[in-house]
């Protein structure tokens, strides 16, 4: 009896220390299921801790993943290891040069090793602690299917329409032979019950027995091929979203049980857990929907408004759902009804080239951080205790401070707010124009408040202005409490003659907006009075006196080193404090 309980007590403590460990997430989506679901709370609001640079890869949709101290990132052509207390770069590999070809998708660590499939048709095996190379599996096509690491098998797809089982440990082949479908197998795979779903790019779905890679149900023909999306498995369900419609089959068969009817087109694979499905879709909403039932229904009374066209997965970190997408927007809604709990956005990289830089990858939560990769090749790293001591900062007021414009209306005041620790609280934003309260709207994509004062409500009776100086006032506060209180003033002119509102045609897209409201880090000290343009993060002297702008070209550096003088992609950069 006594051996019987100590062999339980280990098979828990087990259990516990492989499935109940928040420090890691060994793969994308965090398991093999693809759930995109850990259950680790996150407290909120978080701000900026550190972030260290790698290379700029446009379309960057690799996660970071975690393994203790350390998160591992893919940007393009190299592979980088990062210390996930300081953000300092541990290593790249290559460590000189670079892959002969991109790396496309998240890598997965087991046991101290880290693997990642390469467009040269190989998956690489690196040792975690060093970077060094321990053996490579050779297919016939490029691999852009994340591995899945599953009882230390690595389960990839490569576009040479096959599915591989490799040994973790010798990096020798599992199965006889791989599982061949029709076409690429590029998008995610997901592994449950014994089964491992397969999407193909021929609009296919296969149902694979894990253990033998033998077909055991499919080809199932769907509506469509897998452009944006990959299956996962809840329970014994295997679901997909395909455009604008959501299926749930069973894994064992491949019979469909149920679809949901989206009111949109999907815009990444949804994430579960458990209970609740959570759809992102290209009207830049989040959906809920219970699927614990025999038929799912709407959970939220309305969706959740993002503001963004989601670019990745969701991730659900226990009753949070993060979600990251266009333009640097990274957003966290309540579970239990959509309400927001925090929103962000990422501004690009200094010297990087572009006005804005997306988050096209899943976020990731581990140990009490959420770390976040860009396209500019930067890794961000947010955590509940970091200090945010900073007040939130305006550019591009408009009327520009000093300006005269016509006395007769409309008139558009606006601004954009920005703040780098832990971000931008719109909803406590207001605008007034000499003591009185306006209206105004946010634009969450270029973090600007805007407001077109005495147009389009006939119902309203708007003035001219009297001659003069007139004021503009815009309060607000970050996340972190920082109270932000900017005042300008400009000069009303009877004189002048407004400008003429065009009628007919238009070629210009008019929900474009101009490159000038977009915020960029650039070099340089801000104005407290309203920048042109965002600088770089604030350093010592800098309204908050944090850190120094310095060269440091150790691969570690500071807010600010942004690539502390490696051109190959490699820095780091902390908060300062």
């Amino acid at each position: 009896m006594n051996l019987r309980r100590a062999i339980l007590a280990a098979a828990i403590l087990s259990l516990i220390s492989t499935t109940g460990s928040f420090a890691n997430a060994l793969m994308g989506r965090y398991s093999p299921d693809q759930r995109s679901y850990t259950a680790e709370k996150l407290q909120l609001p978080v701000a900026l801790s550190w972030e260290c640079v790698g290379s700029k890869f446009a379309n960057n949709n690799t996660s970071p993943v975690v393994a203790g101290d350390r998160c591992f990132i893919t940007c393009g052509t190299l592979v980088y290891a990062v210390n996930m207390k300081t953000g300092e770069m541990l290593w790249k590999y290559p460590s000189n040069g670079n892959l002969s070809s991109t790396v496309r998708s998240t890598a997965a660590t087991s046991n101290g090793m880290l693997y990642f499939g390469c467009g040269d048709g190989m998956l690489y095996c690196l040792d975690g602690e060093t970077g060094k190379f321990e053996w490579a599996f050779q297919t016939r096509g490029a691999l852009r299917c994340p591995p899945v690491i599953y009882d230390g098998v690595i389960y990839i797809g490569s576009d040479d329409n096959s599915l591989y089982a490799v040994n973790a440990v010798t990096g020798e082949a599992v199965w006889s032979k791989p599982f061949t479908a029709k076409d690429d197998i590029t998008g995610g795979i997901a592994l449950g019950s014994g089964m491992i779903i397969v999407s193909c790019m021929d609009g296919n779905l296969y149902g694979i027995n894990a253990g033998s890679g033998k077909l055991r149900w499919g080809p199932l023909r769907m509506a469509m091929a897998p452009i944006r999306t990959s299956p996962i498995i809840s329970e014994n369900t295997a679901i997909i979203a395909l455009g604008d419609v959501v299926y749930g089959l069973n894994v064992r068969s491949g019979q469909v049980k149920w679809s949901i009817n989206l009111s949109s087109e999907s815009a990444a694979t949804p994430a579960c857990d458990g209970s609740t499905l959570y759809v992102s879709c290209r009207d830049k909403k989040v959906y809920a929907y219970n699927i614990a039932g025999r038929h799912p229904s709407t959970k939220w009374i309305a969706p959740a408004d993002f503001g963004a066209i989601s670019l990745s997965s969701p991730v659900v970190a226990d009753d949070t759902v993060f979600i990251t997408g266009s333009k640097g927007v990274v957003a966290a809604f309540d579970v239990a009804d959509g309400s927001l709990k925090w929103r962000y956005m990422i501004a690009p990289a200094a010297g990087s080239g572009l006005a804005y830089t997306d988050a096209a990858s899943s976020p990731t939560i581990s140990d009490g951080t959420l770390t976040i990769l860009t396209d500019d090749g930067v890794l961000h790293c947010f955590a509940s205790n970091a200090p945010d001591a900073e007040t939130p900062l305006t550019y591009n007021r408009k009327p520009v401070t000093g300006s005269s414009i016509p006395a007769a209306p409309p008139f558009r005041f606006s601004s954009v707010v920005y703040d780098i620790g832990s971000g931008v609280d719109f909803s406590s934003l207001s605008l007034s124009l000499d003591g009185q309260a306006i209206d105004h709207t946010v634009d969450f994509s270029n973090s600007t408040i805007s407001a077109l004062y005495g147009a389009g409500d006939e119902s309203k009776t708007v003035k001219k202005l009297t001659d003069g100086i007139h004021k503009v006032m815009l309060t607000g506060k970050d996340y972190a409490g920082n109270t932000l209180e900017d005042e300008w003033y400009f000069n009303a002119d009877s004189s002048l003659v407004p400008p003429k509102q065009d009628t007919g045609k238009m070629t210009q897209d008019p929900t474009k907006t101009s490159d000038k409201n977009t915020i960029r880090r650039l070099p340089g000290t801000p104005n407290p009075g309203g920048a042109s343009s965002p600088p770089l993060p604030p350093m010592s002297g800098d309204r908050g006196g944090r850190g120094s702008r310095g060269g440091d070209t150790s691969g570690r550096g500071n807010r600010g080193d942004r690539g502390g003088g490696n051109p190959g992609g490699g820095g780091g950069r902390s908060r300062g404090y």
